[in-house]
């Protein structure tokens, strides 16, 4: 009885090891980023959403690959906290009191049926007052980036960015969000969809 339970207990340790293996959490990569699955195969949830936890609701960037460009981002994670939400109660927060704020984040997907898709983001922030600020959404499709403009107009004031009709025929499509704003500039993203239209 004592040598099934101990085969048993070690058969169960070493599947929770293998099961680890190739996991790299929200920790910090090489140049600042934070990669817990950069590509997923596509499964479209109950809202025909095909990304990964689009609206940050994992405890950490599942299914993103967030990169902090030169680890000048102070603050770059998932941020729990209702009233900075667009939906849940989690989304991927940014802020830079005394450095710029510069990070992308996206995920591919593969696996898709041929057609035409859309994506939607939601943003809101500060850019503390700079003029030069860059914040967009895109999509690489066939190797040619597609970009939608996004602002930042204030603490829970929305934005929503679409692209629509990106047509997609062999199977691959990536989506992400650039932010580059100077000192002082914070923000919120969540709820990230792409759905079949």
């Amino acid at each position: 009885m004592k040598r099934k339970l101990c085969l048993g207990l070690a058969a169960a340790c070493m599947f929770m090891i293998l099961a680890g293996c190739g996991k790299t959490g929200g920790g910090q990569g090489e140049n600042g980023s934070a990669q817990v699955s950069a590509s997923v195969t596509a499964t479209a949830d109950e809202k025909g959403n095909y990304l990964v936890n689009g609206s940050f609701e994992e405890p950490d960037f599942t299914g993103w690959n967030v990169t902090n460009i030169d680890n000048v981002t102070e603050e770059l994670d998932v941020y729990t906290r209702e009233t900075d939400c667009f939906e849940g109660v989690q989304s991927l927060h940014f802020y830079s009191g005394s450095s710029d704020v510069n990070f992308t984040a996206e995920q591919t997907v593969s696996g898709l049926e041929a057609g035409t898709y859309k994506m939607t983001a939601h943003i809101q922030g500060d850019t503390a007052g700079d003029e030069n600020a860059s914040v967009y959404f895109y999509a690489v499709i066939n190797g040619e980036t597609i970009k939608a403009d996004a602002s930042l107009n204030g603490y829970v004031n929305w934005y929503t960015a679409e692209l629509a009709g990106l047509s997609v025929e062999d199977g691959e499509v990536t989506v992400g969000v650039s932010v580059k704003i100077a000192p002082g500039g914070w923000g919120t993203i969540d709820d990230i969809t792409l759905v079949k239209e």
